[in-house]
Parts: C-alpha cells; sequence; structure tokens
C-alpha cells in the first residue's frame, strides 16, 4: 500500500465512524417486493435531448425504471456503513428533515418534473442560519443522463449564492466554501464512472465525504465528535432528572439565579471534553505514523520539503515534525517557515488563521455575546479603526443595576514593547496584533444594561450581519470576537502586574547591566 492509500484508508475509517445519518429525498422511491424490482425499461444511452426523443416518448415506462429508487435497497447497503438512512418524499417535511443529516441525497427533477423545488432545497440548506458555515455532503442522484448541464445549473446557483465554488471541467464534484454537490446517475443510464446502482451509492458517498475531511486535524475534530454524538447517552445519564432538586437548590442561592443556566452548560461541556480527551488518547488520529503517512504522500509530490533556505528530506521532514524543531537540523529561528516548508506555499494566513482558533471561543447567534473580559470591539472614529479588548472582570460586567463603566485596552501593531499579542478576525482577514499594556492608555467607556437584562448584550447588525454594543453617547462598537477565559485572564494578570511596578531610586548602572 502507498503512502497515499494509507493515509486514505486512516482517514476513511475515521469518516465512516464519524458518519451516522444520511436523508434520500426522491418521490419515485419505492420499496421491493420479491420478485418485484419496480418499473423495467432498456437502458437508453444518454445525449443532450435524450429525455425528449421519440424513442422517450413512445417509452412511458423509460422514465419509471431511469428515474426509480430502490430505498430497500438503498437503507440496506447504508446500514452496513452504519448509517441509518431515511427516505423522504418532497411533500412531507424534507427542508427540516435534511438539515439533521450527516449526507443529503436529491433526486434532481422532484416536482412535475423539474429542478426547481431541488434547486429551492438546495438554497435553504446551504444558506440557511442553521448552516452557516457547516461542513455538508450533498448528492444529486439521478436518472437524468445530462450531468454536466445539471453541475453547470448548480455551479451557477451557488456562485449566485456567494459559496465561491471551484472550477471543475467535469461539474460532477463541486468544491464550495464550505462542503461539496456531488453528482451521480442511477444504475438504468450509462455514464462512465458516474453511473451507480443503489446498493454501491453508500460507499461512494462515504469516500467523497472521507475526502472532504482528509487531514491531520480533520482526524482529530472526527474522532472527537464521535466520541460526542457515541457518548451523548452517558452525559445524560450523568445530569439526570433526580438532581433536578439539588438544582433547583443551587439556583435559589444565586445572587442571579439566571446564571445558573449557564454555569451548567460549562460543566456539561467540561463532560464532553473529558470524553474527546479519552477517544483522542485512545485512538491517536494525528499520531506518529499518522503524521509519517501524511509527509509521505506530500513527499510523492514534492520530493523535498522547503523551509526557508533550508531543505529537508522526507526522512528529515518526518523527524522534525515527530521529535520537535529542537532535534532537527533547522535552527531554532526557522519556526516561522514551518507551516511553509511542510505546504510548499506561503502559510502566513494558516499560522493566524489556527492561532485565532486557539485562542478565541465561538459565538453563535443565540445567545448574543456580553460585553466582559475578553470581549474585542472596534471603535470608529473620524474614519479611523481603533481596536479594543475589554478587562472589566465578569463578575463586574453582570448584575448591572445602570450606567457602567468599562474599561478597555488598545490593540496595535506588533510591536517588541508589548509581547502580549493575539490574532484578531477582522472580516475575512486574521490580524496579528500586540495588546498596549500601560494604563496610559486605557480606554474609558460607559454602557448602561441591555433592556430587560442587567448585562450588556450584543445587537444583530441589519446591514452586514455580526454584533455590535451601543454605549450611553450613541457611539456604536463592532464585536470582532471573544477571547476564550483563560486567555482573557492571562492579559488581564499581565496588565495586573504592570499596574504593580514598585517605583524604586536603584543604581542606573546595575539597572542598564540587567540587559547583558
Amino acid at each position: 500500500m502507498s503512502s497515499g492509500d494509507e493515509f486514505a484508508t486512516r482517514n476513511r475509517a475515521l469518516a465512516q465512524r464519524f458518519l451516522q445519518t444520511a436523508v434520500v429525498v426522491d418521490d419515485e422511491a419505492h420499496m421491493a417486493l420479491d420478485g418485484h424490482d419496480g418499473p423495467k425499461a432498456e437502458v437508453v444511452e444518454p445525449g443532450r435531448n435524450a429525455r425528449s426523443s421519440s424513442q422517450v416518448e413512445q417509452n412511458p415506462a423509460y422514465r419509471g425504471a431511469s428515474h426509480a429508487l430502490d430505498a430497500g435497497s438503498l437503507i440496506g447497503s447504508f446500514s452496513r456503513f452504519g448509517i441509518i438512512c431515511g427516505v423522504v418524499d418532497p411533500k412531507d417535511a424534507a427542508e427540516e428533515t435534511i438539515r439533521q443529516a450527516d449526507i443529503v441525497v436529491l433526486d434532481w427533477c422532484l416536482q412535475e418534473d423539474e429542478p426547481d423545488f431541488t434547486l429551492k432545497l438546495l438554497r435553504d440548506l446551504l444558506t440557511g442560519e442553521a448552516d452557516r458555515n457547516s461542513l455538508r455532503l450533498v448528492v444529486v442522484y439521478t436518472g437524468e443522463p445530462g450531468l454536466a448541464d445539471i453541475g453547470a445549473k448548480i455551479r451557477a446557483e451557488l456562485e449566485r449564492l456567494e459559496l465561491e465554488p471551484e472550477e471543475n471541467e467535469a461539474n460532477t464534484e463541486i468544491r464550495y466554501r464550505h462542503g461539496q454537490v456531488v453528482l451521480y446517475a442511477k444504475s438504468d443510464v450509462k455514464l462512465e464512472d458516474r453511473s451507480v446502482a443503489e446498493e454501491d451509492l453508500p460507499g461512494r458517498l462515504v469516500e467523497d465525504f472521507s475526502s472532504m475531511t482528509e487531514g491531520l486535524l480533520p482526524g482529530i475534530a472526527l474522532t472527537s465528535l464521535t466520541a460526542v454524538r457515541e457518548g451523548a447517552h452517558k452525559i445524560l445519564d450523568r445530569f439526570s432528572t433526580e438532581l433536578d432538586p439539588a438544582f433547583l437548590a443551587h439556583r435559589a442561592c444565586l445572587s442571579e439565579p439566571e446564571d445558573a443556566e449557564r454555569q451548567m452548560v460549562n460543566h456539561i461541556a467540561e463532560e464532553l471534553r473529558g470524553l474527546m480527551d479519552n477517544e483522542v488518547a485512545e485512538k491517536s488520529p494525528a499520531s506518529a505514523d499518522s503524521v509519517k503517512a501524511w509527509i509521505l504522500r506530500e513527499g510523492d509530490e514534492i520530493g523535498r520539503f522547503a523551509f526557508g533556505d533550508r531543505k529537508l528530506n522526507v526522512e528529515d521532514t518526518i523527524d522534525l515534525a515527530n521529535k520537535g524543531l529542537a532535534a532537527s537540523k533547522l535552527k531554532d529561528n526557522a519556526y516561522e517557515k514551518l507551516s511553509a516548508g511542510f505546504s510548499g506555499r506561503n502559510a502566513a494566513s494558516l499560522d493566524k488563521r489556527l492561532a485565532w482558533i486557539m485562542s478565541f471561543r465561538t459565538v453563535y447567534n443565540s445567545p448574543a455575546p456580553t460585553l466582559w473580559l475578553g470581549s474585542v470591539i472596534t471603535m470608529r472614529q473620524d474614519g479611523n479603526e481603533t481596536h479594543l479588548i475589554c478587562m472589566s472582570p465578569r463578575c463586574d460586567s453582570v448584575r448591572l443595576n445602570g450606567k457602567t463603566s468599562f474599561i478597555f485596552l488598545p490593540l496595535v501593531e506588533p510591536q517588541k514593547k508589548w509581547r502580549t499579542q493575539l490574532v484578531v478576525k477582522l472580516g475575512d482577514d486574521f490580524h496579528r496584533t500586540s495588546v498596549k499594556l500601560e494604563s496610559a492608555s486605557l480606554v474609558d467607556l460607559s454602557f448602561k444594561p441591555s433592556a430587560g437584562r442587567n448585562e450588556v448584550i450584543g445587537i444583530e447588525r441589519e446591514s452586514n450581519g455580526g454584533f455590535e454594543f451601543t454605549d450611553t453617547s450613541g457611539e456604536r462598537y463592532a464585536w470582532q470576537g471573544e477571547l476564550k477565559s483563560e486567555y482573557a485572564q492571562r492579559i488581564a494578570q499581565k496588565f495586573a502586574e504592570t499596574l504593580s511596578r514598585p517605583a524604586v531610586d536603584e543604581s542606573e548602572w546595575l539597572r542598564r547591566m540587567a540587559g547583558k
């Protein structure tokens, strides 16, 4: 087995274990009875006008044969991969059902032999609020022979939705911003490499999903999420209803009883983390062997890895990744060139992106963000933008009764003087910044608690999405993100250290010698 095949096999196993559900929407689905396999007709060689040809018009059985779907065979085949498959008629609640599935399979012509309803399902699925940035595999499985034409229509729709579809000459595998649409023909249509029988379709789709999630980090994510899916019932058992009286007692003792919900979410998250830690430790999806397989696969294409001016062969590159920079043939200051060397291209944006993921927590639309320690906002004055990070402790940012002062520190261009740095996402770009840790730079802004609340809650902007806060003078501040609590606390501690420096009269000679 080649290195590339070995790496793909590892990822396929992780993807297959992760996948749990598939939903098929098809108005020609049937459950074949013994000795009855649904409508039959001669297989017709496809052509651009195949469906409008006299052959089809004279043979009404053609549409039934080429468009029929043996639901029983498909469900059974999915089950062999451990995937629960449901087949839904488009007249039923298809839109709500497909949102819950890992794999969505759609017929092309779902109503009145037209694709309009399928395109509507695609639009709703890919652009709905619940599906922003969601990694999805969508499949068009059709008896129509013109897959290239169908793919062109789907590509045009994705472009109209600004989902940035990638170029693909065949138009049968269309990657877009957060997922992929693949097209397959039902077995009664002869198309080389794209005609697939119902019993073979699940295997092809597992391969397609695996190709979307192939990598070291996706492997860790798949393993972690699989642990959550398989261990969810353990968490439900731990937080059982018999603990409700104790929860109510805890809630009643809090000065703000509503805080009890958020507190329990934190504890549930810790339980989930325990499941993930255990599973990743057992499966080790990014183990030394996996890293070696990854590098061998990349090495098959580029041969040597260039880290700045220094080039390493494949074996030395494996040692670098598995034993560390200190044990490698590179100097310690080569850390800036590592991502570029592993990727074979300029990878500065990748380093920034990962740094951002590791330090900022994801805040979804609900609940809206709260203004407190670690919140990053943007102040706009006279056409200039100043980015600020909130330093007000969380305990001082809740249970507010009226106008309250919040303190902020500015984020500036990276400077050696200010070694505490953050990567902040501004729009679609990632920016490395320094936190200006000095009391003279403190910014004091006043806010009132949001209506019906005792804290300052972000309001969703109508223009371009995102959230904003409005101070007591009516000035608006765009919310850019929220640091994870441990990162925010570390910055607060460093700032406190700058405030607590004792002023002493010391020997100037000795002070200067300290720098040598």
